[in-house]
């Protein structure tokens, strides 16, 4: 008996279960939207021979570094340090272009330039002894930024995962003494959005 050229309801629902579970991933994602099995405290700042750790990540919709004429707004995605207040904060001038492809770390300017996708803004620690860091505003970060789960330019609900590797340029403060260092960045931390 010669086959049909009418698809049965059985490849129908077939064809409309592939679509719908093609419809549920995130571009550039082999899984799902979301921050997976990413910890909420877990990117690393080491300087010398101490290491901070950075978590209670968010994103928000800030217009901070936005490009001028994108029609795109920025995003600010901002963490603390555990057990403290100070600071690793980033800004994406370009939300609408990330995926799981890393991005390099730039420093914070006025204007972004073009291709700017993850300004380092704030990159500050308490260290033992009263000592503190801050970001050297005179020199470039290197290294990379990565969004994994990161769907709708960001946007979905869920979230997605935030992975660092990189170094930062500090000017570290100890009483009286200033010196220049160089602190190193690691690690993957939950993002989670701020309505």
């Amino acid at each position: 008996m010669p086959r049909s050229p009418f698809p049965s309801r059985t490849e129908l629902t077939l064809v409309a279960a592939a679509l719908a579970a093609l419809s549920v991933g995130c571009p550039g994602d082999d899984d799902s939207c979301g921050p997976g099995g990413a910890p909420a405290a877990g990117i690393t700042l080491t300087v010398g021979g101490e290491t901070v750790t950075y978590g209670e990540f968010t994103a928000s919709v800030n217009n901070d570094c936005t490009i001028s004429g994108s029609g795109v707004i920025s995003v600010s995605v901002h963490g603390s340090q555990t057990g403290g207040s100070q600071a690793l904060t980033l800004c994406l001038p370009r939300p609408d272009l990330l995926g799981v492809e890393p991005v390099l770390l730039v420093p914070s300017r006025v204007p972004p330039l073009a291709d700017d996708r993850a300004m380092v803004i704030d990159s500050s620690a308490a260290l033992a002894a009263g000592c503190t860091v801050q970001k050297d505003v005179t020199m470039a970060p290197s290294g990379t930024a990565r969004f994994v789960g990161y769907c709708d330019s960001g946007a979905h609900p869920s979230g997605y995962a935030l992975e660092l590797t990189g170094t930062v340029p500090l000017v570290r403060t100890c009483g009286a003494t200033m010196d220049n260092v160089i602190g190193t960045l690691a690690g993957t931390v939950a993002v989670g959005l701020t309505p």
